[in-house]
């Protein structure tokens, strides 16, 4: 007489489970995705610009990688005398913007000093970099 094994096991796989974790992560999900519904990055367009004025010609700031400074094309000036130098060029162009181009070999603390210098000055400030300075 032979002996059979009775309890047979199936290759059948149960996908009840699969799909009550399938519904749980799609509810969760979507309520996670209601509740932040700001965007995280604010985003500050730029306004236009009105078309009947130009942009005004920018006060140029130079520095050099020896620490030699200039204003547009006044080369002679020193740290001390560029607040100064900076309020004879606003005087001539008083809504100009500064435009400040700095070596990429100078230290950043040279170049947030010349930003606070523009800062204190009331006018906005633009950071440029050149591959010639000074020309």
């Amino acid at each position: 007489m032979a002996i059979r094994n009775r309890h047979r096991t199936g290759s059948e796989f149960g996908l009840s489970a699969m799909t009550d974790i399938i519904f749980m992560l799609l509810i969760f999900f979507i309520l996670t995705s209601t509740v932040s519904p700001e965007p995280i990055l604010k985003i500050v367009l730029p306004k236009g610009v009105e078309t009947d004025r130009l942009p005004e010609k920018p006060i140029k700031i130079f520095l050099d990688a020896e620490g030699h400074y200039a204003i547009n094309d006044r080369k002679d000036i020193t740290l001390e005398s560029l607040p100064s130098a900076l309020q004879e060029e606003l005087k001539r162009n008083p809504i100009a913007p500064v435009s400040i181009h700095a070596d990429k070999t100078v230290v950043y603390e040279k170049v947030m000093e010349l930003v606070s210098i523009a800062n204190r000055a009331g006018v906005r400030v633009v950071l440029a970099l050149d591959k010639d300075i000074m020309k």
